[in-house]
C-alpha cells in the first residue's frame, strides 16, 4: 500500500511542477507549497514501506505506526491537491481581474 501512496504522491509532484512550467508560470509563489506537500507525503511513504517490511522480517508488530503514517501520507496528499487547487483558482482569478483591466482600458 505505501508504494502507491509513494507513486501518487511523486506523481501529485510531477503534475505540479509541470503546470508551474506551463499553465501556472504566473501564479502566486505558494503553488511550490503543494510540491513539498507531495514530496513529504512520498519520503513518509517511502520510510513507511521500509518499515513495514522490515517489521515483517523481524516478527514485530507495527501496524499502530503504519496506520499514523499512512493517516499522514493520505492528509499530505489532501493538502497537497488542496494547495494545488487553491493556486489554480488564484491564477485564474488574478488572469480574470488583469483581462478586465485591459478591457477596460481603451
Amino acid at each position: 500500500m505505501f508504494d502507491q501512496l509513494a507513486g501518487m504522491s511523486i506523481a501529485g509532484s510531477g503534475l505540479t511542477v509541470t503546470l508551474i512550467g506551463s499553465i501556472l508560470k504566473d501564479a502566486p509563489g505558494i503553488v511550490w507549497l503543494a510540491v513539498v506537500y507531495f514530496a513529504v507525503a512520498a519520503i513518509i511513504s517511502i520510510t513507511a514501506n521500509i518499515g513495514l517490511i522490515d517489521g515483517l522480517f523481524e516478527g514485530k508488530d507495527r501496524r499502530t505506526r503504519n496506520k499514523w503514517l499512512t493517516m499522514a501520507a493520505v492528509m499530505l496528499i489532501g493538502m497537497g491537491t488542496g494547495s494545488l487547487g487553491a493556486s489554480v483558482h488564484l491564477d485564474a482569478e488574478r488572469g480574470n481581474s488583469k483581462a478586465g483591466s485591459e478591457r477596460a482600458a481603451p
